[in-house]
């Protein structure tokens, strides 16, 4: 039933506050932070596919050793940018570890640094790491799954340009780390850095097209299913980490509310999903990036088709459900995204609309490119050239919407409660249409 299933999910929201306010309390300190402040030497693993930026290379370690006595913990390394490691080799780092501190944004945000990184297991930073030695790990299913993906950036980046290729990895497999800081605060204040991300609000916007497409020429559950795998491949090729996940999980249970009409199943899955994260990390309530899809997707699953009744001034087709499922997420996220951030961008939902229609086929046209060009990048000419020519007509319709006149406002810090007690009336709001929702469909 409409009401048992919101009840459920706020009974799982709650029990995974209560985790996470005992796993904070309880936790031991972690032995790796003993050695905090004094030079070390570090063995371990790399533990995921290491993150590469124009100044350095960040490496996370599975540490099995502190100068030479058994230890256990993950530790981000900050190597220089020329460092070439996988996941899965073995190494031995020099440096100083230190506990992570918290600091303010500019736009007097506290960042919250320290849960940043204990969501991702993390509990030290060596910066200015020295890497003493490597060994090549073994061949493993996530370490070839990110092999793939190198080969496939570095086919893209032979045939296209920058800040267009860097804009096409963010799109494709997630990596915004290649783009400039101007153009990324430019995203920032239109309102389109969820799209240069794979988040589960990027995956249910761009499933949008995915389906319609599909539908045209086959039925719908059939359709529905395409679409489906065609998330889980793009979330295979963007090397399957906990975020890409996340972000797949969030964008089937927003497929499965909006086209398949079950609200009730729907929001289920989605308590489910959370769960079963949170069960398998719970410090995952630290990570932004959870909170936020989690929440998008709340607000596509209970108001999605409330919003799309209401734009019947939009002729019925893709640019009203892209505008639909726009206004939808944006709205169900937007008080925690100013709790997080303090950026209130006021052409947000127009650049999105106009926006979003182009990603569908540049990420089309970028896929195709980056196929041809693992063969040679001759085959991929014509499909480059026609991915360079969008992103550059997208880069400057991003461009164009942040320097408008009052695009985008600061709003100054409050805290996590005042954001608590605005989303009281607002999920009052969203399940009254969700329950409207599942009253009209029988079969919910």
């Amino acid at each position: 039933m409409p009401r048992g299933s919101a009840l459920f999910l706020f009974l799982l929201v709650g029990v995974a506050l209560g985790v996470r306010g005992w796993f904070v309390l309880h936790a031991p300190p972690p032995e790796i932070l003993q050695y905090a402040g004094r030079t070390a030497v570090v063995e371990g693993a790399v533990a995921d596919d290491p993150d590469t930026r124009t100044a350095s290379v960040r490496v996370p370690i599975d540490v099995s050793t502190i100068n030479g006595k058994p230890e256990s913990g993950r530790l981000l390394a900050v190597l220089p940018p020329d460092t070439l490691l996988q996941y899965g080799d073995t190494v031995s780092v020099r440096g100083v570890p230190e506990e992570p501190a918290t600091f303010q944004t500019n736009t007097g945000r506290t960042f919250d640094y320290r849960g940043y990184l204990r969501a991702r297991g993390i509990s030290a930073v060596m910066q200015h790491a020295v890497l003493l030695e490597k060994q090549e790990g073994n061949a493993g299913i996530l370490r070839t799954l990110f092999t793939i993906k190198h080969s496939f950036e570095r086919a893209l980046q032979r045939v296209m340009r920058e800040p267009m290729v860097s804009l096409m990895e963010g799109f494709l497999l997630g990596e915004k780390s290649g783009l400039s800081d101007s153009l990324a605060q430019a995203f920032v204040i239109a309102g389109l850095i969820h799209v240069v991300v794979l988040s589960g609000y990027n995956i249910g916007v761009v499933s949008e097209w995915t389906l319609r497409f599909f539908a045209l020429f086959l039925r719908r559950r059939f359709a529905l299913a395409t679409t489906a795998v065609v998330i889980v491949l793009f979330a295979l090729m963007a090397g399957g980490g906990m975020a890409t996940i996340r972000a797949m999980l969030m964008g089937l249970i927003a497929i499965l509310g909006r086209y398949l009409h079950r609200p009730a199943l729907a929001l289920r899955s989605l308590g489910v999903a959370v769960l079963a994260m949170l069960l398998w990390n719970p410090l995952v309530l630290f990570d932004a990036g959870f909170v936020l899809s989690v929440l998008a997707t709340f607000g596509i699953i209970t108001l999605g088709n409330r919003v799309e009744s209401r734009l019947g001034w939009l002729k019925e087709g893709i640019l009203r459900s892209t505008a639909a499922t726009t206004i939808a997420a944006q709205l169900f996220v937007l008080p925690a995204l100013l709790y997080y951030t303090g950026v209130l961008s006021l052409v947000s939902v127009p650049a999105n609309i106009v926006f979003l229609p182009f990603v569908p086929l540049a990420m089309l046209l970028g896929f195709v490119a980056g196929l041809l060009a693992l063969v040679h990048p001759f085959f991929a000419l014509i499909p480059a050239l026609a991915a360079d020519t969008l992103l550059q007509i997208m880069i400057w319709l991003t461009e164009f919407a942040a320097s408008l006149p009052l695009a985008a406002a600061i709003v100054p810090a409050f805290p996590a409660w005042a954001a608590v007690a605005v989303y009281i009336p607002l999920m009052y709001f969203a399940i009254l249409s969700y329950q409207r929702t599942a009253v009209q469909s029988p079969s919910s």
